[in-house]
């Protein structure tokens, strides 16, 4: 028995559907901005897409905003700033970075807490991650491990589409 024309109407929407779940699943990460952890760059409620395929390309690199999951908080996206490369050693200083002994200029960073971490040396296949807004971020600096594995890493985030638009 063929199908007529006006019987197939629901193959569209379907079709549609299965796209967006596949390009959810191998290109795009949607996520959801829940604290202030990474104001200005990124406002409290900000709804965001980033780049599954960026690290498949290339490694992450210092200042890069990335979207992962951490083994403490489950299956929860987290959204932070990458500061620490595998290998290289991070320290802070009232508030201050320094990699490899050097300070990193930080433009991003509105408020400096007044925190201090000890010379650690990042382990291969992690990185230190950081909020912008440090006064107001649960970040590598307060877990227990405080490294975001490679394997933990979803995306590069590309751009924010609510409620401003516009690229990270």
């Amino acid at each position: 028995m063929k199908m007529r024309k006006k019987d197939r109407w629901w193959l569209l929407p379907l079709a549609a559907m299965v796209i967006a779940i596949l390009i959810n699943l191998f290109l795009l990460v949607n996520a959801y901005v829940p604290s202030g952890s990474m104001e200005p760059t990124l406002p409290t409620g900000a709804l965001m897409l980033g780049d599954r395929t960026a690290f498949r390309r290339g490694e992450p690199q210092t200042g890069d905003v990335v979207l992962f999951r951490h083994p403490e908080f489950g299956d929860k996206i987290l959204v932070k700033r990458v500061i620490a490369l595998p290998g290289q050693v991070f320290s802070m200083e009232n508030g201050r970075v320094y990699l490899d002994g050097q300070l990193l200029e930080e433009d991003y960073v509105p408020e400096f807490s007044a925190d201090s971490y000890p010379v650690t040396v990042v382990p291969e296949d992690c990185y230190v991650v950081l909020g912008d807004h440090r006064t107001n971020s649960n970040d590598s600096r307060y877990w227990a491990d405080p490294f975001v594995h490679r394997e933990d890493l979803l995306a590069r985030a590309l751009f924010t589409y609510f409620p401003r638009p516009g690229l990270l």
